[in-house]
């Protein structure tokens, strides 16, 4: 008789999901029935990567959104393979980097999957093309209940939920969800071909989504004045200018470390002790190191890129109260330099704002109806330090405030679920789900479930910046012995684990 294999199912079928089971289908001694249960057609993509508008492009070179970070050249050579340059030459930077098109790295995760997969004939992967609604720890095992109502069994069960789709509070608590010129989820974009050239245009919010959604307005020859507001108006910064030049600097070309090989290095000496744990310490010698770096000729980026690649070992060391501080007060600064300029969609913006077809203002939004007449938005505007409302008439509004994880936890049935029976709290920053170092999902009770892990973007309150592609592959490749061992684990221990205490 056939032994079954052991179970692991991923709820969310996105980057997250696809990085892992990859790493999964590579480095797992035994073969695995591997379950995604995803809503959408496609594996893989996600809401990230679904998009057809071929202005959005990754915000980094190849080099950092391979699906395995032991294997970094992994997506250079499915570009090769593919042929991508022949169908988009406007890819690659005359220094040879290449920053591919969105819809193209969806279709990288898709193929990869797929292949990987093939590859190991003895394993099983299956797409369940549905919600998971519910879950549970049943007889030492986990069991998810579908919105079609299928239910599953497994050793393993992973929350692979990603981001919630972006929302605006102003169109739900106006009535405005459905109005024909409010584009709640700007990474959908059916309706940007609908906007007239002429058309007077709000963007809410100046990050990288705002920075694509610009682009595609111009290149699609729009005339009429675009708008961008947020709270401090900053925007994405360049890449390092090493990095944009016409040659690659020979250090670079020479260096035998890879991306997974400076992540895993240890915490940098300018945070180290005897600096003090606290927001403010960390930002004074941050800009220290930066300022040494200056005087020798050099960028902010490789003292800003130290600090960003240890973030999983600094923030967790912050008390809860600093790094709710961080966010209140840092993280729109933090994440302008993290999060950088696509060097084409920045030329865009750049010449947009030249012609004065493009402003930028600070402002937040206080409040959102439909015009009077026609068909546009009135909005009611303040800036910052100040108490008079500015009032102007959009022909559209077009939300690009960004993703909140913790939004998800209210909003997605299965999580919901997990946090009623006292499986699930949220993390003391208040913007995700509470995991140990291992990613196992801890409880009311601060015990960890037994099989129960999370990645990505529902764990950044924990581990600070499991955000981009890397940084998501490297954290389930240091938590994958013990993901693995857990399938090797006597169901019932899982079940004395599991066992809740009274709450």
């Amino acid at each position: 008789m056939l032994k079954a294999l052991p179970r692991v199912v991923i709820i969310g079928g996105g980057f997250t999901a696809a990085s892992l089971a990859v790493q999964l289908l590579r480095r797992s001694a035994q073969p695995l029935a591997i379950t995604i249960i995803e809503p959408r057609e496609r594996l893989g993509p996600g809401l990230a990567y679904s998009g057809a508008d071929p202005d959005h492009r990754l915000n980094a070179p190849t080099g950092s959104h391979s699906l395995d970070p032991l294997d970094p050249l992994h997506l250079s050579r499915w570009c090769t393979a593919d042929g991508l340059l022949q169908r988009d030459p406007e890819a690659a930077m005359p220094n040879g980097l290449l920053f591919i098109r969105r819809l193209d790295y969806g279709r990288y995760l898709e193929d990869s999957l797929r292949q990987q997969a093939a590859a190991v004939p003895a394993a099983s992967l299956r797409h369940c093309q549905d919600r998971a609604v519910r879950l549970e720890s049943v007889g030492g095992l986990w069991r998810v209940q579908t919105a079609g109502a299928e239910t599953l069994f497994a050793e393993v069960v992973v929350l692979a939920t990603g981001n919630p789709p972006p929302a605006l509070q102003w169109s739900a608590q106006d009535g405005l969800s459905d109005h024909p010129r409010l584009i709640t989820n700007p990474l959908l974009r059916p309706q940007l071909p609908q906007i007239d050239p002429d058309a007077r245009v709000l963007v809410l919010g100046t990050a990288l989504t705002a920075q694509d959604m610009i682009s595609t307005l111009v290149r699609r020859g729009h005339r009429g004045p675009i708008v961008a507001v947020s709270r401090r108006a900053l925007v994405p910064r360049p890449h390092a200018p090493e990095l944009m030049g016409p040659v690659l600097p020979a250090s670079l070309l020479q260096s035998s470390e890879t991306p997974l090989d400076r992540i895993m290095r240890p915490l940098p000496d300018f945070l180290a002790p005897p600096v003090a744990p606290t927001a403010l310490a960390w930002t004074r010698a941050l800009r220290g190191r930066i300022a040494v770096l200056q005087a020798q000729g050099l960028s902010w980026h490789a003292a800003f890129d130290d600090l960003r690649e240890a973030v999983w070992r600094a923030w967790p060391l912050l008390p809860g109260s600093e790094k709710r501080r961080f966010l209140r007060r840092l993280r729109p600064w933090y994440d302008v330099h993290r999060f950088r300029s696509v060097p084409f969609n920045d030329a865009i913006v750049a010449r947009a704002r030249a012609q004065g077809l493009l402003s930028f203002r600070r402002a937040r939004l206080v409040a959102l109806r439909a015009a009077r007449k026609g068909q546009g938005l009135r909005v009611s505007l303040v800036a910052p330090g100040q108490s008079q409302v500015v009032e102007e008439t959009f022909d559209w509004l077009i939300n690009c405030t960004g993703l909140d994880p913790a939004a998800g936890i209210a909003s997605n049935p299965v999580l919901a679920s997990l946090r009623g029976q006292g499986d699930l709290v949220v993390d003391g920053s208040g913007i995700g789900i509470q995991v140990d170092p291992d990613c196992r999902v801890l409880g009311s009770d601060g015990r960890g479930r037994a099989g129960l892990f999370a990645f990505g973007p529902p764990t950044a309150g924990v581990f600070g910046d499991p955000l981009g592609a890397l940084f998501i592959s490297a954290q389930i490749h240091r938590a994958l012995p013990g993901l693995l061992q857990a399938l090797e684990d006597d169901p019932a221990s899982r079940l004395a684990c599991n066992a809740r205490q009274p709450h």
